[in-house]
């Protein structure tokens, strides 16, 4: 039986980690560059507050796409 490795989340570094791919990524569908930059902000503010919720099967950036 293959053990997976259980992912943690960063909050502190999601800014550095992060915002440049899912700003590409949102841009990509948008083609805004407020609203892009409004919907990683909004990304951001959700995933602190589903913090609790975060199962660690995904990896970090898998789950912010998400939400």
């Amino acid at each position: 039986m293959a053990s997976q490795k259980k992912h943690t989340l960063s909050p502190n570094n999601w800014v550095d980690l992060h915002a440049d791919y899912l700003y590409n990524y949102t841009i990509s569908r948008i083609n805004s560059h407020d609203m892009a930059k409004d919907i990683i902000q909004d990304t951001f503010y959700a995933a602190l507050k589903a913090q609790e919720k975060f199962q660690g099967k995904a990896s970090e950036r898998t789950w912010l796409i998400s939400i």
